[in-house]
């Protein structure tokens, strides 16, 4: 397993990488609901929920805190799983983006607003196959977007 330090690697496109990244992962959550058998998945509110906040703004943080991690987690690509696997990138970055589905968005952030394990107490395979969706655009997309040095 090979881990690049912060100075070899291009933090200008990692950051990039990550707002974009995350953007559009917000955005399709937004919109998956008009898809068949897909749910909405409003990032923002789900970050305003463990937060336990009803402030207006507490939704606009919500999506920064989520921006901001997906620059970390881009970040954690581009000095970790990317130096370390010899796939092309975008199939690097989707396989990163199932793993975090299942741990940090399904294990960690659903339970925490409520839905428990990978949204189980939805009663439905809409949000875990729109969480599983998006997190792999999310990665297939960073792995596109980011270019090592």
């Amino acid at each position: 397993m090979s881990v690049l330090s912060v100075r070899q690697i291009d933090l200008g496109g990692v950051a990039l990488a990550g707002v974009i990244a995350g953007y559009v992962m917000a955005l399709a959550g937004l919109w998956a609901g008009r898809v068949r058998g897909l749910a909405s998945v409003d990032i923002a509110d789900f970050g305003r929920r463990y937060m336990v906040s009803d402030r207006p703004s507490a939704w606009m943080l919500g999506l920064v805190s989520h921006l901001a991690n997906s620059v970390i987690l881009t970040l954690a690509f581009a000095t970790v799983i990317e130096p370390s696997l010899a796939w092309p990138r975008w199939v690097e970055g989707a396989a990163f983006g199932a793993f975090l589905s299942l741990t940090l968005a399904g294990a960690l952030v659903a339970p925490m607003a409520g839905l428990g394990f990978m949204g189980r107490k939805t009663g439905s395979w809409s949000y875990p196959l729109t969480n599983m969706l998006i997190h792999l655009g999310w990665g297939a997309l960073v792995g596109l977007l980011y270019v090592p040095r």
